[in-house]
């Protein structure tokens, strides 16, 4: 009986010997496993790329407002009331067409009345000018010839009262009488013998010269007056558009109060605030992009100002663009870009370059493993350093996970990135 139950309990112990030894033979393999596989964790998921001489193009982007290339607000320059308003907003015009009118009641009024001042100085320095008529002659010659008569006979009764006073015939007071009428005859008689020479010869040179100065006046008076009626008149000063119409019909108006804006739009302008120390790489004549909502236009570097805005370190650049079915407009925002400089050399993204310490380096992919390399950096063009030593064409540059990397370490390439473009 005994014998029986001690091989029954050894058959349980060999099926529980055997339970534990499988068991403990799984979890040994199951442990290798998981040691495997950690080693395996350990290698760190990166990006690399193939070195190769490539171009890079460094460009600058500026934002500007569309402009006309010329725009003027158009004004009266006499002052009235508008009674007609010719042309409306959008509306082409061309340089001369009249736009606007003033009423030109009193202006035309001082007009007739100048012309008339005019006419009439004219027939008096005609008057001048042509000399006395044959009556006026003849009136002057009886006039002159009597004041010589009465002249001679003072002179002779003069002459007799004084030799009557010497002799005692006559006192001295009826002689004193006859010396002042011979002195007034004499007087007129100078008189109406300058008179009739002056008519016989004609206006003397100062009378003719303030004659011709009055009518100069006059001519001058109905000039401006014609030159204020035409002003009644608002023409345009060039060929443009109208953009704004900035009053209506019936106002009155003061010289100078703007009418309308035109703008010149078959070509637009931008300027653009180039910081000084990058307007060497400008050019007159040179080609920029303009972007407006995607759609790009060939826009030309027309001037480049004088002076530099010192609150704001910047030159004004003058780009001009085509805009012949004017679709687009004043005041709408543009970007524009221009190309600064291109060159070829080994570029690498910025996210390679680990910069800790003294000397920048990247990582080289060798044999599943990061190798640090020095390396020296070039200009920095769209993310990009040029690498001017440390690397050479065909070797892989981990671009990723640089940050986390030691040199030696383990890593696992994702995939090759390609060449920089």
């Amino acid at each position: 009986m005994k014998t029986i139950e001690g091989v029954i309990l050894l058959k349980s112990l060999n099926k529980w010997g055997f339970l534990f030894l499988l068991l403990s033979t799984l979890l040994l393999l199951s442990a290798c496993g998981n040691k495997e596989d950690t080693l395996e964790s350990r290698a760190t998921v990166v990006e690399v790329f193939t070195v190769e001489e490539t171009l890079q193009e460094s460009s600058r982007e500026f934002s500007s407002t569309l402009q006309p290339i010329e725009e003027v607000a158009v004004a009266f320059e006499v002052p009235g009331r508008i009674v007609d308003l010719a042309v409306k907003e959008g509306e082409r015009v061309f340089a001369g067409q009249v736009l606007a009118r003033l009423d030109s009641t009193d202006y035309s009024l001082d007009l007739t009345a100048a012309a008339a001042q005019r006419r009439q100085q004219e027939a008096n320095l005609e008057q001048i000018e042509t000399g006395a008529t044959e009556y006026e002659l003849n009136q002057s010659a009886a006039m002159l010839a009597k004041a010589k008569a009465n002249y001679e006979k003072s002179q002779a009764d003069y002459e007799r009262f004084e030799m009557l006073l010497e002799n005692g015939a006559i006192s001295l007071n009826e002689y004193e009488n006859s010396r002042l009428r011979f002195l007034s005859a004499k007087k007129d008689y100078e008189i109406a013998e300058q008179s009739h020479q002056n008519m016989v010869t004609g206006a003397r040179r100062e009378v003719r010269e303030m004659n011709q100065a009055m009518l100069e006046q006059t001519i001058a008076r109905e000039e401006r007056a014609r030159s204020a009626l035409d002003k009644t008149q608002l023409r345009a000063p060039f060929t443009g558009t109208v953009i704004n119409r900035l009053t209506s019909e019936g106002q009155l108006v003061n010289a100078g109060t703007p009418v309308y804006n035109i703008g010149a739009i078959d070509e637009l302008k931008v300027v653009i605030p180039v910081p000084d120390r990058e307007i060497q790489q400008w050019q007159v004549g040179e080609k920029v992009t303009l972007n407006l909502y995607g759609q790009q236009r060939e826009g030309t570097v027309r001037y480049i100002y004088p002076a530099t805005d010192r609150a704001a370190g910047t030159i004004g650049v003058e780009v001009w663009v085509a805009n012949g079915e004017h679709n687009w407009f004043a005041g709408q925002v543009v970007k524009v870009s221009k190309k600064l400089e291109a060159y070829e050399a080994i570029w690498v993204p910025v996210s390679a370059v680990v910069r800790r310490g003294d000397e920048p380096y990247v990582f080289i992919l060798e044999d599943n493993r990061a190798v640090k390399r020095v390396v020296t950096i070039g200009d920095l063009i769209n993310d990009h350093f040029a690498i001017t030593s440390g690397l050479n064409r065909g070797e892989q540059v981990i671009i990723t996970a640089v940050d986390r990397l030691f040199d030696g370490d383990e890593v696992t390439p994702l995939g090759q990135a390609g060449d920089v473009e």
